[in-house]
């Protein structure tokens, strides 16, 4: 069966990847056809190239200090379900820090290689 500390450092990895702003580093956990639902109602982005861009476009937009935090996994041989909440923060223009988050799902899927790679991630 599968350790959910992988998908803890899975998180990590985005997480370092978002902060550090390399946006093909996040689009690498994602499978090539992955789907992305951004909050509030965004629009879906379909593909890791559409990922890479879509998260580039936050990090240029000046999202800073990702967190994601796991509080649920449901695991089977070859899917993770993963539940929990992420953070993230803005400097407004008057230089005060603005912080958000919300709510997050994302799923992995094991590749014929043995990576898990995420295939769906939803926030709100």
């Amino acid at each position: 069966m599968t350790n959910v500390d992988h998908f803890i450092a899975l998180n990590q990895q985005f997480d370092a990847a978002f902060n550090s702003k390399n946006p093909q580093a996040i689009a690498a956990l994602y499978a090539e056809q992955a789907i992305v639902m951004p909050a509030p109602a965004g629009q879906v982005v379909k593909g890791r190239q559409a990922v890479a861009d879509f998260f580039a476009g936050l990090i240029q937009a000046g999202v800073i200090e990702h967190a994601l935090t796991m509080n649920e996994a449901v695991v089977s041989e070859t899917l993770v379900t993963q539940t929990g909440h992420w953070a993230a923060a803005m400097m407004a223009e008057d230089g005060v820090k603005q912080q958000f988050g919300g709510n997050v799902q994302v799923v992995f899927q094991k590749q014929p290689d043995g990576r898990w790679l995420a295939v769906t991630h939803i926030w709100n």
